[in-house]
């Protein structure tokens, strides 16, 4: 008699199974295997460390970061997974492991850490931006451990010797970790900095750097320092300066830096519109405008802004200050800016998007050789309005399947979405003005048999 076969599920790596092979099993196995892995070795010995405290694991911790940071030798597109996959592991312990048994201890481990980003960025290419992700998830660490483990002034001469001489994207990686830590603590790194460039002025420090800094310490005049004055006129340069003032309670000064740079002073583009670049300008522009107490201008702007957009905040900020029934008026005159909007798309995307799908509907009836968009999109706009407006839904759908059906690689969606349009036609009955589904077919494929199916 034939033994019996053990289910499959008990063959599975999981954890009741691996408890299964008893503890001595499962130790020898393991110190087969690091015997061969360098980086089960380490983190083995970084889980025995944690066991004995906090300063063992930091010391485990220290000799793999000087490792890191002492290593010249570049790393090849094969060795780049299982390194970052290391580098992630020995953040995760940080972070976690360690950050449980001293958040302080953790907290240094971390600034260290980043300070590895500069060189690792020489010595790997990271066309993924895989590398990046895992010193952005350093900083939000930081952030996160910030309540428990307070920012020594202490320490603020350390991180600008780190950041003197950093490279820009330390301003990155630098906001959401210098704004948990506290004001106090930034102007503290702020001064040191300053007082870095004072002595070595030939040699100073990212203005990326510089603003992060200022910013956290909520200096506006050292921001405005990184700022040259040829860029001030700049709208979008204008707009982060000005919302910098606004915030610091300087809507004066604010008024003044905005109105220098008013893109509406400057020639439009061949195509006659305005720069999409400007937009932030005036979104901080109306924010200025009310502030300084001119709500009938800042009303004004968010019509216009309205207009020129089809921002849907700014319409909505706009009915928000009308009186009642005023705004059911402003409303359609709202619909009516978006069904006429130069770009179709974009107007359909606000009217569907609001929702309007009346007007919807309307607008694709009366522009129907206008019809462009995403695929994805008009058929799903396409289902939105296929039991009341089912003449629009039609020309949605059939515009979505000619794009699909125009792309070799996407027939095969195509297909689906014809048998839709196909019912849909059907119940439809009349279609008024719209070609019947078997000249459209015939139109699109140039076959009068099985035009769907290859």
């Amino acid at each position: 008699m034939t033994a019996k076969k053990p289910p499959a599920s008990a063959k599975r790596l999981t954890a009741s199974n691996l408890e299964a092979l008893g503890a001595e099993r499962l130790a020898a196995l393991l110190l087969e295997l690091s015997d061969s892995q360098p980086a089960l070795k380490r983190r083995l010995r970084m889980e025995l460390s944690a066991e004995i405290g906090a300063e063992a694991l930091a010391e485990e911790i220290d000799k793999r970061l000087a490792m890191i940071a002492g290593s010249k030798a570049k790393i090849s597109w094969r060795k780049r997974p299982e390194f970052i996959l290391d580098l992630s592991v020995l953040r995760r312990m940080i972070a976690g492991k360690l950050a449980d048994l001293d958040a302080g201890i953790a907290m240094r481990r971390l600034w260290t850490f980043l300070d590895l980003a500069d060189g690792l960025s020489l010595r790997v290419k990271d066309p993924k931006g895989e590398l990046d992700q895992v010193f952005a998830a350093a900083a939000e660490d930081m952030a996160t451990l910030a309540p428990q483990a307070p920012a020594d002034i202490a320490l603020a001469g350390e991180v600008a010797d780190m950041l003197f001489g950093g490279s820009s994207a330390w301003g990155e990686r630098l906001g959401p970790a210098l704004a948990a830590f506290g004001q106090p603590f930034a102007a503290a790194v702020l001064a040191e900095l300053n007082s870095r460039i004072a002595a070595r002025p030939a040699l100073k420090p990212s203005l990326r750097v510089i603003r992060a800094v200022a910013d956290a310490a909520g200096d506006v005049d050292a921001f405005l320092e990184t700022v040259p004055s040829t860029l001030r006129h700049d709208p979008g340069t204008a707009a982060a300066v000005g919302r910098r003032l606004l915030t610091a309670g300087r809507v004066d000064e604010a008024l003044a830096t905005l109105q220098a740079a008013d893109p509406r002073n400057r020639a439009r583009g061949l195509d006659g519109r305005p720069d999409p670049a400007a937009e932030p300008w005036y979104a901080v522009w109306i924010e200025t405008l009310d502030q300084a107490g001119e709500t009938r201008a800042a009303h004004e702007e968010r019509w216009a802004t309205f207009e020129r957009t089809l921002s849907a905040a700014q319409l909505r900020r706009f009915l928000k200050a009308l009186p009642d029934f005023d705004d059911v008026e402003a409303m359609d005159r709202a619909f009516e800016v978006a069904a006429r909007y130069p770009n179709f798309g974009d107007g359909l995307a606000f009217l569907m998007d609001w929702p309007a799908l009346p007007e919807a509907a309307a607008m694709i009836l009366a522009r129907r050789d206008e019809v462009a968009g995403d695929a994805a999109d008009l058929a799903d706009w396409s289902a939105r309005l296929d039991a009341r407006y089912p003449r629009a839904a039609l020309v949605l759908l059939r515009t979505a399947i000619t794009l699909l059906w125009s792309d070799h690689r996407t027939r095969a969606e195509a297909e689906p979405l014809a048998d839709e349009a196909e019912a849909l036609a059907r119940r439809i009955g009349d279609v008024d003005g719209l070609e019947t589904h078997e000249a459209f077919a015939l139109r699109l494929t140039a076959r009068r048999s099985g035009p769907w199916r290859r």
